[in-house]
C-alpha cells in the first residue's frame, strides 16, 4: 500500500477568520501548541499493532508480518529529545517469552539507564523486522521536533493547500530543512535533509497529520516516507497518534522491492515514567 494513497481527504471551505490568518500567525499558534503538547504526551503508553510487508513493484506481497507491542513515547532532559520504547510481545499471533521482567527493569534507574536499556531492547526487537532497512525514524512524534520554536530557523515553511482531515479543516504546510547539523543522519553519519508536509488546524495550531520524507535524491538513493495521523483521546484529554504508515523504497531502482508498514495505536494510558525520572534527578 503506497503511503500517498493511504488517506482520503476532501477539500473544504475554511471560515473567514482562518482565511484571513497569515502563515506566520498559524505557525506561531503551532509553536505554542507543540510546547504544551509535548509535555502532555510524554509518558503516554499505548498498544501498537504493526503490520509490515515486503511488496514487489508489481504489487504482489512477498512477505508479511504482524507485531503487537507495548509502545511508549517519552522525553528525557536536558534536551527533551524524543525516545520510543517498543516492546514486542506477540509476533504473528505467537507470544514472545521472557519479556515482562525486562520491561519492569527498564525504568528502575536514572535517565541514562533508561536510554541505554531502551536502545538494547530496540536492538533485540529489530530482529522481528522484515527487510534490511534499519528503522530509527519511525517514531510517531518525530516531526514535532521540527515545530519547536527554537528550531523554526532551521526550516522553511510554505502553505501549499487546504484540506479536511476526518472532519477537521486544516492548512497543508510544507517544510524543508535548510541548515546543518541535520536532525537525521545515515548509519555512516552522513547528513540527511528532511522535508515533508504538516496538516494543521489554523484556528489553534493543533497538529492533525504529519509527513516526513528523507532521502530519494542522487546522494541518498534510499527514500523513507512516514505519515502519522492524530486523533482525540477523551480519557487523556489530548490528541494522540492513532495511525502511522511508512514506506521504504529505492526510487532510482524501479525493480526493487518496497518495505511498507502500517501501525495502529489503541489502549492509551499514562505510565509513571515522568515520576520515576523526576525522582532520579
Amino acid at each position: 500500500m503506497h503511503v500517498r494513497a493511504a488517506f482520503c481527504v476532501l477539500l473544504t471551505t475554511l471560515p473567514a477568520f482562518q482565511q484571513d490568518s497569515t502563515l506566520s500567525d498559524v505557525m506561531l499558534r503551532v509553536h505554542g501548541y507543540v510546547v504544551g503538547y509535548e509535555k502532555d504526551l510524554s509518558g503516554v503508553m499505548s498498544e501498537e499493532r504493526w503490520v509490515q510487508r515486503i511488496v514487489a513493484r508489481d504489487g504482489q506481497i512477498v512477505a508479511e508480518r504482524t507485531l503487537r507491542s507495548d509502545y511508549l513515547v517519552f522525553q528525557l532532559p536536558p534536551d527533551e529529545d524524543w525516545f520510543n520504547f517498543r516492546d514486542v510481545f506477540e509476533v504473528d499471533g505467537q507470544r514472545v517469552a521472557d519479556r515482562e521482567q525486562r520491561f519492569r527493569e527498564l525504568f528502575t534507574r536514572g535517565p541514562s539507564s533508561v536510554v541505554e536499556q531502551a536502545m538494547k531492547i530496540a536492538a533485540e526487537n529489530a530482529r522481528y523486522n522484515l527487510g534490511d532497512v534499519y528503522r530509527t525514524i519511525n517514531v510517531p512524534t518525530f516531526v514535532l521536533t521540527v515545530l519547536r520554536p527554537m528550531n523554526r530557523s532551521r526550516f522553511v515553511f510554505e502553505k501549499v493547500g487546504e484540506e479536511s482531515v476526518d472532519g477537521t479543516s486544516t492548512w497543508i504546510v510544507s517544510y524543508k530543512e535548510i541548515k546543518k547539523p541535520t536532525f537525521i543522519k545515515s548509519e555512516t553519519g552522513k547528513a540527511l535533509m528532511s522535508q515533508g508536509r504538516l496538516w494543521i488546524d489554523p484556528s489553534n495550531g493543533r497538529v492533525v497529520r504529519t509527513e516526513l520524507v528523507v532521502g530519494g535524491v542522487r546522494s541518498v538513493r534510499d527514500r523513507a516516507t512516514i505519515v502519522v495521523t492524530y486523533g482525540p483521546q477523551a480519557d487523556l484529554g489530548i490528541w494522540v497518534p492513532i495511525e502511522m504508515t511508512e514506506l521504504y523504497d529505492k526510487p532510482n531502482k524501479p525493480k526493487a522491492d518496497r518495505i511498507s508498514g502500517s501501525a495502529i495505536y489503541s489502549n492509551f494510558r499514562r505510565s509513571d515514567l515522568k515520576n520515576r525520572l523526576e525522582a532520579t534527578r
